[in-house]
């Protein structure tokens, strides 16, 4: 410490024991001093320069306790040493609680003294600055906290809080709040017996998270707070007080609010919609129904009198609606006993509007005996009391049909199609399958288009063991790996593969080859297949004579 040059302000009148006292200092070491004669002298001197320590004269007594007050509390960080004849310890004792660090009485004065009085006291001062400016960190931190502390007493009084808190409760300050909460069960909890419950859990466990609660702020408004506490207790167990944490949840109370209000809604308007949708379900599982039993129940048996497996004439089919209704719709019709007639549609789509579709085409079909006997002027027909009803909606729906009649005992088969997939003519004579397409070759409009065109007829014959495989487009559009469709020639290639098969067994073994061919491994759109077999000659027996 010798080695350092010391820098003394001496604040007094009496400069002949100034200069005493600074050269006293320079025998113990390097020392700089200067000399103010007031107060207010040295706040300027410390407005430009810095010093060590002060030396302050107190020949002024109590005047001079006061300017010493002053001093220290203008300049907090300057280390004072307080002078004066008086050796009284009371005294010395007023002048350290006024601010000095340490006391000198002149008959004291000594080289080895002062310097050693120096040092001690801006040692002592420099720990006491440091203490401060940890509490005063300490306590900025404390105020700055976003959540609130606090600390209370079981009884329900406020020791500590801070500005974080106050700002919650709606308080200009900490202070402000303790004076003005000093029962907390009664002027900050809304709930009655909620401080009762806060103290029953802090009994039972010494610490409690998350106790959520409404409280009153200063204003009567009413907010959520969280509060997390610990019990402090001294070293036999006794209970000091609560210290913990607070937490303004109020916008979270609210949302949640908003959250189960709409969960609430949401399960109303869910079970609701279950309710419509089990109505739905139930409607459409009846449509369902109402649709099969349009469908043939029985297929009509050529010459009247065979058996089943004896008919001239055999029919077969498999319909799978991709919906819980279709919008394909086949019949088969005894024209006569030796002719029949098969009509087979698809209606643009699936589902309930190709269903009601579906359910016209069959009533006007039902309405068009007088010309089923030709197929042409049946499939004209149709179309026109079609558009007629679609007009009236003002939404055209496009329908596909190929209407045929076939007469088992000459052969003779009239077909007309409109706008659909091209029947297959599987000959197992000569083991070929082609497309049945009319004799000018061109295709013809589907139904519902255009108000009245001419559907072409078309006549050939049938061989004893030909099958007619009439289809709708969904068993053909299914999509395979790398994007590839099924296609119309990829179904003629299958037929042939399985030419040999029963009807029944052909139709399911195709049915399988075209869901493997599927990524999906199911159809996308209706399926409908109608088979029209004409027995060997030899199988047909000859119709009962009356």
């Amino acid at each position: 410490m010798e080695s350092v040059l010391m820098k003394i302000l001496w604040i007094g009148q009496n400069e002949p024991l100034a200069h005493r006292l600074g050269n006293l200092l320079r025998e113990g070491g390097k020392t700089d001093l200067s000399i103010v004669p007031t107060v207010n002298a040295a706040l300027s001197q410390l407005g430009h320069n810095s010093f060590d320590a002060a030396l302050f004269d107190l020949s002024g007594g109590k005047e001079g306790l006061e300017q010493l007050t002053l001093l220290a509390v203008q300049a907090p960080r300057l280390p004072i040493i307080a002078m004066s004849a008086s050796k009284d310890g009371n005294f010395a004792a007023d002048v350290v609680r006024a601010g000095a660090q340490d006391y000198l009485a002149e008959e004291d004065l000594e080289a080895a003294t002062l310097r050693r009085v120096f040092c001690c006291a801006v040692e002592r001062h420099a720990e006491h600055v440091a203490l401060i400016e940890e509490k005063d960190n300490y306590y900025g931190v404390f105020d700055h906290l976003v959540e609130g502390v606090f600390r209370t007493t079981p009884d329900g009084h406020y020791l500590l809080a801070n500005v974080a808190l106050a700002r919650i409760y709606g308080y200009d300050s900490p202070a402000e709040l303790m004076a003005s909460i000093t029962d907390i069960a009664r002027k900050l909890y809304v709930e009655e017996g909620r401080r009762e419950e806060f103290i029953r859990l802090m009994q039972e466990h010494d610490t409690l998270s998350g106790f959520e609660s409404r409280i009153y702020r200063k204003d009567d408004t009413i907010i959520w707070i969280s509060e997390n506490c610990r019990a402090v207790r001294d070293t036999q167990g006794k209970l000091l007080y609560y210290e913990g944490t607070v937490e303004d949840i109020t916008e979270q109370k609210h949302a949640e609010e908003q959250i189960r209000r709409a969960t609430d809604e949401l399960s109303r308007s869910r079970e609701e919609l279950r309710a419509k949708n089990q109505l739905m379900e139930d409607n459409l599982r009846m449509a369902r129904e109402i649709q099969f039993t349009m469908l043939p129940q029985q297929y009509p048996i050529f010459p009247p009198n065979a058996g089943s497996e004896q008919s001239a004439l055999k029919f077969v089919h498999r319909y799978q609606p991709a919906e819980a209704v279709s919008g394909d719709f086949f019949s088969v019709n005894s024209l006569s006993d030796e002719e029949a007639a098969v009509l087979i549609c698809d209606v643009t789509g699936h589902g309930i509007r190709a269903a009601l579709v579906t359910a016209m085409i069959r009533a006007l079909a039902e309405e068009l005996k007088a010309l089923a006997h030709d197929p042409g002027m049946f499939l004209r027909k149709l179309n026109s009391d079609l558009c007629n009803i679609l007009k009236t909606t003002g939404s055209p729906m496009l329908t596909t049909a190929f209407y045929l009649t076939a007469n088992w005992r000459t052969g003779m088969m009239r077909f007309a199609n409109a706008g659909h997939p091209k029947p297959l003519l599987v000959r197992r004579s000569e083991r070929s399958v082609r497309a049945l397409s009319n004799a000018s070759g061109h295709g013809q409009p589907a139904l519902g288009l255009f108000d009245d065109p001419p559907y072409q007829m078309t006549e050939i014959q049938l061989r004893p063991g030909d099958l007619l495989i009439l289809f709708t487009d969904g068993i053909y559009e299914v999509q395979g790996p790398n994007e590839e469709l099924y296609t119309q020639e990829r179904l003629m290639a299958d037929v042939r593969n399985l030419i040999e098969k029963p009807t029944s067994e052909l139709f399911d073994k195709l049915l399988e080859e075209v869901l493997a061919f599927s990524i999906s491994h199911e159809f996308e759109d209706d399926v409908c297949m109608v088979g029209m077999e004409l027995a060997a000659r030899q199988a047909i027996p000859s119709p009962v004579k009356t």
